[in-house]
């Protein structure tokens, strides 16, 4: 098993001797689609699939196809990959590999089987495309490798149970806020949070909206965090956030925020100088009288 941080796309390159001038090759152009898909199967069935690849580079590809477990390892969710996983053997393409001139496209087929005797739940598997070039002068050799990633619900009695474990928002705001929370799923399989933040006056009145949505993978914790929208006048504020749990209600909670931008500081900072300048202008006359 190895690990490899990002979501979706995975470059690695391997140097066996070092070029100045090959070393940086604009031309690793292939390309793999789609980048991920969803699939609900009941145990005993089958599916087929389709990737579609592409060598957008100026020489030939020699380009593997095969396939990895996947999992996340962390609440940013970094993900590892299990070549040694039995869910390898779910996978089954047309071909194991195909060539590709430059600027050619190529379609491949592939067929997820699940076994009858699987659970019911959520499985999450890899579909690597990988090819190795060597320099025209032969100085360095390297292997690009991109994915598309499977989430793979086997159907049954599977659940989707979130949970909300913390939802932090700035009191203050002045220039810029963003908000974090932290959101658990203890079910079967994976499900997807949507979420909505509303800002509104203390009174009621609609100021904006954002809404989004994250993955969430069973038996995971991942933190999700974004950007508020600036009121436009300074002033006190209600943040409404509500969050999609899955299969559990949406969560929703309330928060406030004081908006107060650079410009309100530098009233207030010209205010306070003032009211002080004028108290010591005040005892001073009064001393001398």
């Amino acid at each position: 098993m190895y690990i490899i941080p990002g979501l979706v796309l995975v470059l690695l390159f391997t140097v066996f001797s070092f070029d100045p001038v090959s070393a940086i090759n604009p031309n690793l152009g292939l390309t793999l689609s789609p980048l991920r898909s969803e699939y609900n199967i009941a145990p005993g069935t089958s599916q087929n699939g389709v990737l579609t690849v592409v060598n957008k580079s100026d020489q030939p590809m020699e380009v593997s196809l095969t396939s990895e477990e996947f999992r996340v390892i962390n609440q940013q969710y970094d993900y590892a990959f299990n070549a040694d996983s039995n869910l390898s053997e779910w996978i089954k393409f047309n071909t194991g590999q195909v060539s590709l001139s430059p600027g050619a496209t190529k379609t491949i087929t592939y067929t997820l089987a699940v076994p009858l005797s699987a659970e019911p739940g959520g499985r999450y598997i890899s579909l690597f495309a990988s090819n190795d070039t060597e320099s025209t002068n032969g100085g360095i050799s390297s292997r690009q490798r991109i994915a598309s990633l499977i989430y793979l619900t086997v159907t049954g009695d599977v659940t989707r149970e979130g949970h909300l474990l913390s939802l932090n928002s700035p009191l203050i705001i002045g220039t810029s806020g963003s908000w974090s929370a932290v959101l658990q799923n203890t079910g079967s399989t994976h499900f997807r949070s949507r979420y909505n933040i509303e800002t509104k006056t203390i009174f009621g009145g609609q100021v904006s909206s954002t809404t989004g949505e994250a993955l969430i993978l069973p038996g995971t914790v991942r933190s999700l965090s974004g950007d508020l929208q600036l009121p436009r006048y300074p002033g006190v504020y209600k943040l409404i956030y509500t969050i999609g749990l899955g299969d559990t209600p949406a969560v929703t909670v309330t928060k406030y925020e004081i908006y107060l931008p650079i410009v309100t500081f530098a009233i207030l900072g010209a205010i306070v100088v003032s009211v002080v300048l004028l108290t010591i202008f005040i005892r001073s006359r009064r001393h001398k009288v």
